[in-house]
């Protein structure tokens, strides 16, 4: 895999360039200061699998960079890192929505290259794993059964004997841009309510729901505890707590253990779900890399959920989708601009 980092901190540059070029199969092959240099030398290096992108840069900064490179090249894969911050939450909703794959927050402070070179290893290795096969020719034994797409929506929804009163959505990476896809594509306000968990830090799902509520007729917020759901209001869980939906319908935050190494996890909240929600549900897992959802979902079917899964081509990774998938749930597979027409076919039937 070869890779660009681009970084105007030399200290960053050499402690993601040390990490990765201790990967086998890693090739560090060029790093820049600016997104001018790496603009330029991108196209003269089309090869170029994956770039490392900082955010704040002189001469072109990060956004100006993908804007750019996805001008001309929309098969390399970005990373940004990113400022734990307000101002770095809203670069980062917005970078990733501009076309970058995923991002990465900075550790800030200690400045060493040790504790740099830690912190890459712990988050934005996995991160590479998850998307290096992410635009590359899948061999025939990689590729997942070949489902069919349901195209039409509104016969699906008139097959439900029973309309759903609730909602929930589960993703991870890739998952600001299926949202926003989805969300934009939501033309009535729904007469139910939905709740979401994004595998996202604090600050970054506040900054998410304040993004998604611009973009549809729905009300989106970030969960605070004690409220009782609303029809037409989507409820986002904060980053670093798991939301769970409680027998009275208010929700609740917790800091319990992480489940699929995660916390919010979709796991907490659709078990919750299976365990209160007396009415009809309907769930959807998107794009996502990990399992998480996948045990939730097997609960849900107990309650006999309507559910629904990202298909594979429209995934950034497969892995939570694919991983409901194998679980045989009775789970349907849509692409992910079919997912907007579904929830507002919902939203119309009386």
């Amino acid at each position: 895999m070869k890779i660009m980092v681009v970084d105007d901190s030399i200290v960053y540059r050499t402690a993601i360039s040390q990490a990765l070029s201790e990967v086998p199969g890693y090739n560090v092959f060029k790093t820049c200061s600016n997104g001018k240099i790496a603009v330029d030398f991108l196209k003269q290096n089309p090869d170029t699998d994956l770039i490392t992108l900082d955010m704040e840069m002189p001469v072109m900064d990060g956004m100006e960079t993908i804007k750019e490179i996805r001008k001309f090249n929309n098969k390399v894969v970005i990373i940004v890192f990113s400022s734990f911050t307000t101002r770095g939450a809203e670069r980062t909703i917005d970078a990733l929505a501009l076309g970058a794959d995923d991002f990465v927050t900075k550790i800030e402070g200690e400045g060493t290259i040790e504790s740099s070179i830690g912190m890459i290893r712990d988050e934005l290795v996995p991160k590479i794993e998850a998307l290096r096969f992410k635009r590359s020719p899948k061999s025939h034994e990689e590729k997942a059964p070949k489902v069919e797409s349901i195209k039409d929506v509104q016969g699906l929804v008139d097959e439900m004997s029973v309309k759903p009163k609730l909602v929930c959505i589960g993703c991870s990476t890739g998952g600001p841009e299926a949202l926003t896809t989805i969300f934009k594509n939501i033309t009535e306000k729904p007469t139910f309510p939905m709740l979401i968990v994004q595998h996202m830090p604090p600050m970054f799902t506040r900054k998410l729901a304040e993004m998604l509520d611009k973009v549809s007729p729905v009300t989106v917020k970030e969960a605070q505890g004690g409220e009782k759901l609303e029809n037409g209001v989507c409820y986002i869980a904060p980053g670093d707590y798991h939301m769970t939906l409680e027998r009275d319908l208010s929700l609740a935050l917790n800091q319990d253990e992480k489940v699929c190494f995660v916390r919010p996890s979709v796991d907490v909240l659709f078990d919750s779900i299976a365990k209160n929600f007396r009415s009809q549900i309907l769930s959807v897992v998107l794009t996502g890399m990990g399992e998480d959802g996948a045990n939730g979902c097997v609960n849900l079917a107990e309650r006999k959920a309507y559910q629904f899964i990202q298909d594979e081509e429209s995934s950034i990774v497969w892995g939570m989708p694919g991983a409901v998938n194998k679980r045989e749930v009775g789970a349907k597979i849509l692409t992910l601009v079919e997912f907007g027409p579904l929830i507002t076919s919902l939203a119309k039937r009386i």
